[in-house]
């Protein structure tokens, strides 16, 4: 315990320093009169110009990729073994398993609603202002649908300078996603999720190895997790601002065409890429917003359920989770298993190898069940 308070420390002491070179040199470079609102842009060659911090930050990933990559075959070059296992993917996906319509779905409403949080506003004319998702996504950008959640709940000094009714048509959209969906909203709704979840992607793509479900791993992110979630909440009682070091900065307004430039935020980015590359939803770890919407878990619509005399102990649903949530496999009473970290994937349940022993519920209502011949659809016996 005494470990992680100094590690909790030694994380805030860092993250509060970025902070501070944040505010000192701002790297958020924002006129108005540099954003053209027309649709023309988005085809232009100014547009182009604006994507330049954006092709920086993909480019300097792809490096930081290749150089882990290289590096790490030559730390395991002489270790056969290891080198062959290790970072497997977990996803218990067999070759050609039939699609699963949950999975589905929640592609279609991510890259949906990344969309939407970019150029909806600007597409369709309509902008909710005042309705508040709380989802990692720039308020900056002032063509997406409607607002984030995020900005307000780290500066709430300003939150509260607005008009009573604001502030309660705030605080009353932001409670209701969070009890309707809890952390679903990180796995169906956040741009940050989706951009990690393409990473992931093009991991398996290219058949590079990952960061296996690792205890230590989960164990030193915990500190970070806290030393964020103070910061976000902190900073504005004390003059800071988070925007200066959030990763969404440096993705959707760039993306609608405004200008911007790197600084800490467009390398913590950098890390974020890298990190979802090798890891899925590193960064969904220790976001600290994230966290904060899965303190309300227990009054969230979405439940994990699970029937325990229908475990086998496999383990494959802790190696599946990409928020290494161990309590799903080792529960043997309870049958609600959802935990605060749980960001509604669906991965646990897709990698279940027995008949209804793990659902997601919403409501009472069972959304995703476990399934054999789910599992088995990819198995072909006469293949060796």
């Amino acid at each position: 315990m005494k470990k992680k308070i100094i590690i909790t420390a030694l994380s805030c002491a860092v993250l509060g320093a970025l902070a501070y070179f944040a505010y000192v040199f701002p790297f958020y470079e924002f006129e108005q009169n540099d954003y053209d609102t027309s649709l023309d842009k988005i085809l232009s060659l100014d547009y182009l110009k604006m994507l330049a911090p954006l092709f920086i930050i993909v480019g300097l990933s792809v490096v930081g990729i290749i150089l882990i990559i290289l590096l790490r075959k030559r730390m395991l070059k002489k270790d056969k073994t290891y080198s062959r296992f290790a970072g497997r993917a977990r996803s218990g996906k067999t070759p050609k398993q039939k699609p699963i319509p949950y999975m589905i779905i929640r592609w279609i409403v991510m890259i949906g609603f990344g969309f939407m949080m970019i150029w909806g506003g600007l597409i369709f004319g309509l902008r909710m202002s005042s309705v508040s998702i709380p989802i990692l996504s720039c308020p900056w950008n002032t063509e997406q649908m409607t607002e984030s959640s995020c900005y307000y709940l780290s500066h709430l000094s300003e939150l509260f300078d607005l008009p009573i009714k604001n502030i309660l048509l705030f605080f009353g959209s932001t409670l209701l996603f969070i009890i309707l969906l809890g952390r679903a909203i990180c796995g169906f709704l956040c741009p940050m999720g989706l951009i990690q979840d393409i990473m992931d992607k093009l991991r398996r793509r290219t058949k590079t190895e990952g960061i296996p479900a690792n205890e230590k791993l989960y164990s030193a992110l915990t500190p970070i997790k806290w030393a964020l979630l103070l910061i976000f909440i902190g900073l504005c009682f004390i003059g800071g601002n988070f925007c200066n070091f959030c990763p969404a900065v440096a993705t959707s307004p760039i993306l609608a065409g405004m200008s911007t430039s790197l600084y800490v935020s467009g390398f913590i980015m950098i890390f974020v890429l890298i990190g979802g590359f090798f890891k899925r939803r590193l960064f969904c770890n220790i976001c600290p917003l994230g966290y904060f919407i899965g303190l309300f878990h227990k009054v969230s619509l979405f439940r994990i359920k699970k029937d325990c005399t229908a475990c086998t102990e496999c383990g494959a649903c802790y190696e599946a989770c990409p928020m290494g949530i161990k309590q799903i496999y080792t529960e043997r009473g309870k049958a609600n298993v959802t935990d605060a970290n749980c960001i509604m994937c669906g991965e646990c349940v897709k990698c279940c190898p027995e008949d209804n022993a793990l659902s997601l519920t919403c409501a009472g209502l069972k959304l995703y069940t476990s399934s054999r011949k789910d599992i088995m659809s990819g198995y072909d016996p006469m293949k060796k």
